[in-house]
């Protein structure tokens, strides 16, 4: 097998299971990313659970301390009662209508217990901003119809908190027992043995403003500096808090891509299968018409061979009998004419076919010979001057190409008799027929023109190729065999020039370059 064939069955197998391949794995890609977004929003859901059930504990604990503090008061014996009987809070605070700490007595330091300074001075710039004397941040309303909410700060041993009430202009407040709050949402929490399904290979953590860890809870141990693959922030008044949660690679639906992928490689299997044998079978009919067609060729070759010889002797003497019969035998002359002419035809047309065969072959060689250009232009001509003379084509020479150069004659032949051909078969209509010469240092020139219907310009790139022919308007009742043009562009190409189809407003016109130095004279 030729290695170009092989590169492109390679190609032809190659390229389908590339694309498929690589749409496959965008399939998978984009699967697994679906796999992961919903992972994400069903932990997401998980971690809004959580937070709604610290919200609960939060509310049920706020509750507790507003009923320490109903009724409000600002007595100050039984607020310093309250604080000394009350498991939720630190201390309690009343502020009058302009915002004012009315309780504890801090206008008198000296009348202020040990726990009430130390609170005060926790809390100080809260009274001293005025935080609690306005709209008091976000708040929400009792069941007796007064606003309410919490205030939350950052402090030197941690988070600290507060739970306020207003009601007719006054303010009660109370310090949170930190400790027990944060006891309190622990215990409202899972425990690593009382996992739902749904994390059963992952791990929740609850991480505080700091970044530390406070409370986890979940069997997978995630590697140090992972990243959690779903983070939720607290809400108020713990939102500078979040929930992280972290799993393994399954929790992301490995088994899910793993089948994925095979269905990917059975499918990947199955169409190479596919297209290997479709491969096999085209390359086979194609080997099969391949030896058919080299068959076919060789026949036609070995057959053209054949026809040369007797062709040749045909030719000789038709030659002798038109050159011997009795010049007043008119008839005679015009037989042998019309022998001659045809002749001369099938030796072209069996010269293009031997020269076509040869180049498939790769067999085309020059044998150059010193010679003159114009001298094989007019040889050429006086073959084709009886068929050009019997349809009325008036010939023009313009040749101008006199120097022995170092030629191959018999290509030249082939070259300009296939464009004459062309001329008398396609281009009759224009009765004018233009060869001309010129040579330019090392480089000649032939032009052949006509004034006949010339060549469509959709069809100007084509004409060259070989077998193909013009629209039937042009060719309708003219034999060819399509092979002229390309043999003698390829000719002209072999002997270091070209054949190319210039433009013109009538007819068509063809110009030919040959390489053809100048011959060295002898000394």
């Amino acid at each position: 097998m030729k290695p170009r064939l092989t590169i492109v069955l390679a190609l032809i197998v190659l390229t389908p299971l590339a694309i498929t391949g690589w749409l496959g794995a965008r399939l998978v890609r984009d699967q697994q990313a679906v796999v992961e977004h919903s992972f994400r929003e069903l932990m997401l859901g998980q971690l809004r659970s959580v937070d709604a059930l610290l919200g609960r504990s939060l509310e049920q604990y706020e509750e507790l301390v507003r009923g320490e503090m109903s009724p409000l008061t600002v007595n100050a014996q039984e607020l310093r009662r309250r604080t000394r009987q009350s498991p939720y809070a630190l201390q309690y605070y009343a502020l009058d209508v302009d915002g004012r700490v009315v309780f504890p007595p801090v206008q008198e330091p000296s009348a202020l217990t040990a726990g009430e300074r130390e609170s005060y001075e926790r809390t100080r710039h809260i009274w001293d901003g005025g935080e609690l004397s306005g709209s008091a941040g976000d708040a929400e309303t009792s069941t007796s119809g007064s606003p309410t909410g919490w205030h939350a700060w950052y402090g030197a041993d941690g988070l600290r908190m507060m739970v306020w009430e207003r009601a007719e202009g006054r303010v009660h407040a109370a310090e949170i027992n930190s400790t027990r709050l944060l006891a309190e949402l622990v215990a409202s929490l899972p425990e690593t043995d009382a996992l739902s399904p749904e994390v059963a290979q992952g791990r929740i953590r609850l991480v505080d403003s700091t970044g530390r860890l406070f409370y986890q809870w979940g069997s997978y141990e995630p590697e140090e500096g992972a990243l959690p693959i779903a983070a939720l922030a607290l809400g108020a008044p713990l939102g500078a808090w979040s929930l992280e949660y972290f799993g393994s690679s399954a929790a992301f639906g490995g088994a899910a891509e793993a089948h994925l992928l095979l269905n990917l490689g059975l499918g990947l299997g199955l169409l190479g299968a596919t297209v290997i044998g479709l491969t096999y079978y085209f390359y086979r009919e194609q080997s099969r018409e391949m030896r058919e067609a080299a068959q076919r060729v060789s026949f036609v070759n070995q057959v053209s061979h054949e026809l040369k010889t007797p062709l040749t002797n045909i030719r000789m003497y038709a030659e002798l009998l038109e050159k011997d019969a009795d010049e007043a035998d008119e008839r005679l002359q015009r037989y042998a004419g019309v022998i001659v002419s045809e002749s001369q035809r099938l030796s072209r047309l069996i010269g293009n076919v031997l020269t076509f065969s040869r180049k498939q072959r790769r067999n085309l060689e020059l044998h150059r010979t010193p010679g003159v250009v114009d001298d094989v232009l007019r040889q050429v001509l006086d073959h084709f001057r009886p068929a050009l003379e019997a349809k009325g084509i008036e010939v023009e020479l313009a040749l101008d190409a006199s120097d022995t150069v170092s030629l191959d004659a018999d290509v030249l032949e082939q070259i300009v008799g296939n464009l004459i051909s062309n001329v008398e078969k396609y281009g009759a209509g224009g009765k004018y027929l233009l060869l001309s010469s010129r040579r330019r240092g090392d480089t000649t020139e032939i032009v052949t023109a006509d004034r006949g219907p010339g060549v469509p310009s959709r069809e100007r790139s084509k004409i060259f190729e070989p077998f193909y022919r013009v629209s039937a308007a042009l060719t309708e009742g003219v034999s060819g065999t399509g092979i002229g043009l390309a043999i003698a562009r390829e000719l002209a190409r072999l002997h270091g020039g070209d054949l190319t189809l210039e433009p013109t407003d009538k007819g068509a016109r063809f110009r030919v370059t040959i390489h053809c130095p100048a011959e060295s004279q002898p000394g």
